[in-house]
């Protein structure tokens, strides 16, 4: 049974199944959810005047008392209205919630050094694996280790680093990028630092196998014939077969390299594993593994946005993937996850920096465009989050998550200017 209820009457527990506008011109990104903590029920209050609430899907204590609220509904309050209209004029603006440019791009050159020195070794090591030469995995921990500290101290500006991908580069960035993500996604489950390392190593380390795969199948433009797939899907075992008898590698390690395409329905390869025989650490590698990998262009299409890939994963997760793992993978990079162009209420279109722990809705963002659609000649950040805009007119709010190709947007251009000295 499904309740109308006023946005203002909403508590902490309720289901929302409808809204009193459409899901795709709402900031949520799945239809029907519950109401778990205040940041939504905000962003509820700012955009709905009122919700229909499932009550079958809510809990006992809380669903109980809908009928009485039902009947006894209060007018919804006019908003005052405020003084100043929404100003971009200054290059930053500053705000009650923690943001500082100078400390931001400190982090993020800092983690570009990080990167790169860990891309470095990655080109190294996958020559290595395609000549039959032995890895040199000690010096991965270190990297991992770095890669791990530099997160730890800005979560943002790793994440940001993502977004730099190239076509014709795939294998090496990939794999660097699955452990950026496989860290930032441990960190966020609160993995102890050793496991947080391993986790993080077997990320890093998980794709090795393809250098040995012949370079007409690994980089073919088109669809794979069957053979070709199969040979494919060889991939994940032969990288197991690469390291295995590393001293230096734990037997988690080497399960996340053999088992990463592993499925929860038993149809994943190589050993077509059920959902118990999967180990926990896999299970977040898969995740991580195909997020960047559908939102990555490749030699055969172009990427996915990330919001929608995130809709995507949600998708395919009860055949693939934890359903646990993946709401929490979800809240970890937020409805508008970083590197996500998005266009403004105001018109102005920017890219997504940082996200803010408790205004999950509101992120930092850089702005790109003016409401004319011209490129500024100095990038602005804005954090939606701000205090300032709760005495302008206007609130800057973010409109729709919007593809780069639309308004021919470079990102990694755009990170390379900002993160190199």
């Amino acid at each position: 049974m499904k309740i109308k209820v006023h946005s203002e009457d909403l508590k902490l527990g309720m289901y929302v199944s409808e809204l009193d506008k459409p899901w795709v011109e709402s900031p949520f990104l799945f239809q029907g959810f519950l109401l778990n903590d205040t940041e939504e029920l905000q962003t509820i209050l700012s955009t709905c005047k009122y919700v229909y609430i499932d009550t079958e899907k809510t809990p006992f204590d809380i669903s109980a008392s809908l009928q009485t609220l039902a009947s006894t509904q209060k007018p919804v309050k006019k908003k005052k209205p405020k003084s100043k209209k929404v100003d971009f004029t200054d290059t930053v603006i500053l705000t009650k919630t923690k943001f500082d440019k100078s400390s931001f791009t400190e982090d993020l050159i800092s983690a570009r050094k990080a990167r790169d020195k860990t891309r470095s070794y990655i080109d190294n090591m996958l020559n290595e694996a395609r000549m039959g030469k032995v890895v040199d995995t000690q010096k991965a921990k270190k990297l991992v280790a770095e890669l791990a500290s530099n997160i730890a101290t800005s979560i943002d500006a790793s994440m940001w680093l993502t977004q730099l991908k190239n076509r014709d580069e795939y294998t090496a960035i990939h794999s660097l990028n699955v452990c950026v993500l496989s860290l930032t996604f441990g960190r966020a489950l609160n993995l102890p630092k050793d496991k947080l390392n391993e986790l993080g190593l077997g990320a890093l380390l998980h794709d090795i196998g393809k250098m040995r795969v012949p370079l007409k199948v690994l980089n073919k433009p088109g669809k794979l014939t069957n053979d070709e797939f199969e040979i494919m899907k060889s991939h994940p075992g032969m990288g197991y077969e690469l390291i295995r008898n590393d001293k230096n590698l734990s037997d988690e390690v080497l399960t996340i390299v053999r088992n990463h395409h592993e499925r929860l329905n038993g149809q994943g390869y190589p050993d077509k594993l059920n959902a118990k025989s999967i180990s926990y650490f896999t299970k977040i590698v898969s995740i991580t593994d195909v997020y960047d990998a559908i939102t990555s262009d490749r030699v055969y299409h172009d990427g996915m946005t990330p919001h929608e890939a995130m809709q995507r994963l949600y998708e395919w997760m009860p055949d693939n993937f934890d359903e646990e793992l993946m709401q929490k993978f979800i809240r970890t990079l937020g409805i508008y996850p970083i590197g996500s162009i998005v266009e403004l209420k105001t018109g102005h279109i920017g890219l997504v920096v940082k996200l803010n722990e408790t205004h999950r809705m509101k992120p930092v963002v850089m702005l790109l465009m003016n409401r004319d659609k011209e490129f500024y000649p100095r990038r602005k950040l804005v954090n939606l989050a701000s205090s300032i805009w709760e005495k302008k007119d206007g609130r800057p709010e973010i409109k729709r998550i919007a593809d780069a190709k639309e308004f021919n947007i470079d990102v990694k251009r755009i990170i390379d200017e900002e993160s190199l000295t």
